[in-house]
């Protein structure tokens, strides 16, 4: 048989390793500090103030140094942007979910209102044999979950009660609304719900955040009186604050 030759896949690119004062030193400045105080929090010692300024031009010229703050740098926007926008969807929730999911009132029927008599009475009606006419529609089965509208006691008004929604049967944004439950000294059980109104301010603080930049430019250019501009200066002047 032949034999054949099969090419090794080509190795994965690895950045040189850095020292541990380098890698400390790239954190120290992907996260905010300036150039001298993350060269002393890396560890770094210099006998003189020009030859701290000295190692830390050299950091700073070093490529892997720079690929390292560059990476450091982008992975935290890409988290931060990343956390912002979680926490916005879940803003989003509580501004949209209606309170009234959490509870709902319902009305069943009351202690007296379906006696084994009725019961029986019904069931009865149901089952009765109908000759005369098989197709007759009969009365339906008794739902003795609903009042009955002959009770003498509750006069089919039944009971009305306000029962707490499972928390497995909330939608999402139900869900993000509800905060928790307590239960006070006297059985009584309260529902306790995120502030949907703070919700609200905190989301278009976010999206302000989110959307948002803001960029400062200093100019130092020769402004000359409009009446005296020639139409050559006009266009420098432009062009020196659109630089």
């Amino acid at each position: 048989m032949p034999s054949t030759t099969v090419a090794a896949p080509p190795l994965p690119y690895l950045a040189p390793a850095l020292t541990r004062r380098q890698e400390n030193y790239a954190h120290c400045v992907a996260a905010g500090m300036s150039y001298a105080e993350a060269f002393r929090q890396a560890g770094c010692v210099a006998s003189t103030a020009g030859s701290r300024s000295a190692q830390i031009a050299e950091l700073n010229r070093t490529p892997k140094v720079r690929e390292r703050i560059t990476q450091l740098r982008t992975a935290a926007t890409e988290q931060t942007t990343s956390t912002i926008a979680e926490r916005m969807a879940w803003l989003r929730l509580i501004v949209m979910a209606n309170p009234e999911e959490l509870t709902r009132t319902v009305r069943h029927a009351c202690d007296l209102c379906w006696p084994d008599t009725e019961i029986a009475r019904a069931y009865a009606a149901h089952f009765a044999p109908t000759p005369f006419d098989p197709d007759a529609i009969r009365p339906a089965l008794p739902d003795t979950a609903k009042p009955r509208l002959e009770c003498p006691h509750c006069r089919g008004v039944g009971i009305t009660q306000v029962v707490i929604t499972p928390t497995d049967e909330l939608s999402p944004s139900a869900r993000a609304l509800y905060k928790g439950a307590k239960q006070n000294e006297k059985g009584v059980i309260e529902i306790q719900t995120h502030d949907q109104m703070a919700a609200s301010e905190m989301l278009n603080k976010l999206q302000s955040a989110y959307v948002t930049r803001s960029l400062n430019l200093n100019a130092n250019v020769a402004v000359h009186a409009a009446r005296d501009a020639s139409p050559d200066d006009a266009l420098k002047l432009f062009d020196a604050f659109g630089a």
